[in-house]
């Protein structure tokens, strides 16, 4: 009797819940136990945490070892964002783990350098494939009764279900338009001189120099973007010395496809590997206000992320380079069909698409020749959206 009362005991309590991402954990706790190099970096990252900027409150990391941080990334594996109305925690955890390597040197080197590099690429596989399982469709229509989305825009796979029909989060996020033409018009598309939107974004002026440091000294930080490492030693990169760009940034929110903004022949497209993490200054980067891209943001710092690269060859307009960058979270690039092994120049017209990206932050880099767009600034005619209203909370 009291060896079947001891089965019983055993067969009614519940397993630990094991986290989808228990690969990457396991792989942090190990390495920290047996390599003494990136356990010192580690506890250095860590007992490095700066005090965050204005009102943002105290760091979340202070006080947390290494039992910390696999239990941070346990409960952001299968995080699923809420929305509520014109608001949304979609970058809780992005902004928490930036908070890690906020202005710390040790912090970026942690999630840019081996092994952290390779740990938190595998965590973001392994988030990507939550992301991409049935599990992850549980909060997809509260995102669809949100009117950001614009459902009524989007193919739904099934438009009679709450939820479209969707079978992952990321098949939502992923989701495409059913009418291009009909909701997201080219301007004037007969004119070869206009530049349109690659996207859905907030777009802002690079405020660095197009220039390669590796002929430049910087004066100081934040003074300078070498296309040549953003696009890896293209044989076209020269080009764009001394030339102009604009930023794109995608939020979480809006669809995630990107077009060509200019017509012409893609000569060459790349993607690009990279880090997924280590920004210095997210708060700069993702302001309170919103306006992202804006406020001082060091875009040398993502000649490092993963990222994907077409040059389009305009004619009269001299190229343009098109660069997608992959941020956090699952910071994937996909290019369409097309353009994934390029062996010879592929017509595009203003408004094709030309890749994708899945749940993260993602931006998009226009880079001009210079003297093609000389002043860099943002132009736009009688009728085109300059903003949207938030609506209120639910």
């Amino acid at each position: 009797l009291i060896l079947v009362g001891i089965l019983m005991l055993g067969a009614a309590t519940p397993a630990a819940e094991v986290s989808p991402c228990q690969g990457a954990i396991d792989q942090l706790l190990t390495t920290y136990r047996q390599d003494p190099a990136f356990r010192a970096l580690a506890d250095r990252a860590l007992a490095n945490v700066q005090p965050l900027p204005g009102d943002l409150g105290p760091n979340p990391w202070h006080g947390r070892d290494i039992h910390g941080m696999a239990d941070f990334f346990s409960r952001w594996c299968n995080f699923l964002p809420a929305v509520d109305g014109s608001h949304d925690d979609g970058l809780r955890y992005i902004r928490e783990f930036a908070a890690l390597y906020y202005r710390n040197e040790y912090g970026v080197a942690f999630a840019q350098r081996s092994p952290g590099r390779e740990i938190t690429q595998r965590f973001v596989r392994e988030r990507g494939a939550y992301m991409d399982s049935p599990a992850s469709a549980a909060r997809i229509a509260d995102w669809l009764a949100d009117p950001r989305i614009e459902r009524a825009d989007y193919a739904l796979p099934d438009p009679s279900r709450s939820d479209g029909g969707y079978i992952s989060f990321n098949a939502f996020f992923a989701r495409t338009l059913k009418d291009q033409v009909a909701s997201r018009p080219q301007t004037m598309p007969d004119r070869d001189y206009v530049i349109t939107a690659p996207t859905d974004c907030i777009m802002n002026k690079v405020p660095q120099r197009i220039t390669d440091l590796q002929a430049e000294i910087p004066t100081k930080f934040n003074t300078a973007l070498n296309i040549i490492e953003l696009l890896d030693g293209s044989a076209h990169a020269a080009r764009f010395l001394g030339g102009t760009a604009l930023s794109c940034v995608l939020m979480h929110n809006t669809y995630h496809h990107y077009h060509a903004p200019v017509s012409g022949q893609v000569v060459e497209a790349r993607i690009v590997g990279g880090s997924f993490f280590g920004y210095d200054d997210f708060p700069a980067w993702v302001p309170a206000d919103g306006d992202v891209g804006a406020h001082g943001t060091e875009f040398g710092q993502f000649e490092d992320f993963q990222r994907g690269y077409f040059i389009v060859d305009t004619g009269a307009y001299g190229h343009v380079a098109l660069v997608a960058v992959g941020l956090n979270t699952i910071s994937s690039v996909v290019f369409n069909e097309r353009f994934r092994l390029l062996d010879a120049p592929e017509p595009v017209t203003r408004g094709d698409e030309l890749g994708h990206f899945l749940y993260g932050g993602s931006l998009f880099l226009l880079i001009f020749e210079p003297g093609r767009y000389s002043s860099g600034a943002i132009k736009v005619r009688l009728g085109n959206q300059i903003g949207i209203f938030d609506t209120p909370r639910q």
